[in-house]
Order: structure tokens, then sequence, then C-alpha cells
């Protein structure tokens, strides 16, 4: 079952810059909000969400979260594979129910609140499947499955009723990925902003804005901050000096890796570990 179903609780403060970076999967994922309230920015649109409401997101869907003011908040993700839907031997069901939802390029998200009664409903069924999770009594693999069977029997039922993505969206999305997947690649090269927007076949202009939009920085921003996460387990170790992880991971010099380090998480680089 763990194949098929993973269960992570984040708490927003304790992650690194208060934020749970900008990532997608190849899977569908529900979030939903145990206590406080979270910032949610899915693709192009930004959410505020409280206590007992959450998402579903389609495969494919960039997305991250980050700390709302100073509100505490604590948050599940559960990745559900299309396996844990429906077989593959059971290829019609797959074909007619699992595909159109993973293959429309204009439905990314719903978002999950309480004053509808069918969402409310699949609200409910998230904090059943939570409760079970947590107990973790014998069979209860059994009824995560029924539950995550009916949450997207009311989501495809209510599909058409859903607002869809236009095609600069749709663009938008698969070039925002494109860069992301080089630098993810490629943080520790050295990098210009040409060669950020020539990864997803944008001006430096376009792309300046594509990131603005989606991600909410700069491509550079972006990239250092991805440079900076990626030190966080080099730094633990504590087996190289500032300036050898400052090299290692893309940055020219340890002095201009330890100012945008405090930048980003609000300490210098020996302060953090």
């Amino acid at each position: 079952m763990t194949t098929y179903f993973q269960k992570k609780t984040y708490d927003i403060q304790t992650l690194p810059f208060q934020t749970l970076a900008p990532h997608w999967h190849d899977d569908f994922e529900i979030i939903y909000i145990l206590s406080g309230r979270l910032e949610f920015h899915i693709n192009h649109k930004t959410y505020l969400a409280d206590s007992g409401e959450g998402f579903f997101l389609n495969a494919g869907q960039v997305h991250f979260a980050r700390q709302y003011g100073t509100y505490p908040c604590r948050f599940l993700s559960f990745q559900i594979s299309q396996s844990l839907l429906c077989s593959e031997e059971n290829a019609s069901v797959f074909q007619k129910y699992i595909l159109p939802v993973t293959n429309s390029s204009s439905f990314c998200h719903l978002p999950l609140v309480q004053r509808i009664p069918w969402q409310k409903y699949i609200l409910e069924n998230i904090h059943k499947m939570i409760k079970d999770c947590e107990a973790e009594n014998y069979g209860f693999e059994f009824k995560v499955h029924h539950y995550v069977n009916e949450i997207f029997y009311y989501i495809i039922r209510n599909l058409s009723s859903l607002p869809e993505l236009t095609k600069k969206e749709q663009k938008d999305i698969l070039r925002i990925k494109s860069a992301m997947s080089y630098l993810e690649k490629t943080y520790p090269e050295k990098h210009t902003l040409a060669d950020i927007a020539e990864s997803c076949q944008l001006s430096r202009s376009e792309c300046s804005r594509l990131f603005r939009r989606i991600l909410h920085v700069s491509p550079i921003e972006y990239l250092n901050q991805l440079r900076v996460l990626h030190s966080l387990p080099l730094i633990a170790l504590r087996q190289q000096p500032i300036s050898s992880i400052a090299k290692e991971i893309g940055f020219s010099g340890g002095s201009y890796f330890s100012e945008t380090f405090k930048k980003v998480m609000g300490c210098s680089p020996r302060d953090y570990y």
C-alpha cells in the first residue's frame, strides 16, 4: 500500500524559510489543513486556507506553500497513485474515469471548502482517512482505499462545473516545469537569465514574468533558493568549510553564499548548525 499512498505531515514554521518549496508530483495529491492558516500557491493561483479546508491537485501541478504572516500552520499531504484508484487489470474503468482527469490539460486543482456540500463531504472523508491512518488498525488500508474512491467519485461527478485553464496558462505550466527541471539538474553550474530563458524557450523578459507569475520570485532568486536548499544537508554534516560548500552548490565564493543564505534563511550558515 505504501507504493500507492503516502502521507506526510508538515509544520510550516519548521520548514526552511517557512516554505514548502515549489515542486510537482506525477500522482494525485490531497492537501488538508490541520491547524492554523496556510498560504498555498498552485500554478497561477494563490489561496489562504484555514483549518479543516484543503485542496485536490491533479497530477503534474506546480505548487508551493508558505507561512502566512506569523500564523503557525500544520498540514498534511497525501500522494495518491492512480493505481490505488484503479488497477491496470481493470483497463476499461481506468480509460473511462482516470485518464480523462490525468490527461486533462485544463483541470489542475480543486480548492475544498466547507460551505459547498459536496466539497464538505470530501473533507469529511479526508478527516476520516487521517484518523484511520493515525490509528493504523488492522486492515486500515482497505478503508483508505474506500475513502480515496469516494473522494475521486465526487470530483469526477463535478468536474464539468470547475473552471478551466486557458491555453496560455497551460503553456505557462509546461514552461515553468521545463525551467525548474533544468535548474534542478544544473544548479551547481554558472547561470544567467539568458540560459534560463532558453531552457523554457522564452525571451529574458518573458521568462522573468513567468517566474514571478507562478513562483513569485525572479529566475535568479529561485536559483539561489534552490542552491541554499541543497546546501542544508551539506552544512548539517559539518565535514566541509563554508567556502567549499559554496563552490559545490554554484556560488562564486563563501561571502556571497553567506549573504544569500542569511537573506533566505534568516541566519548565517554557521548559525544554522
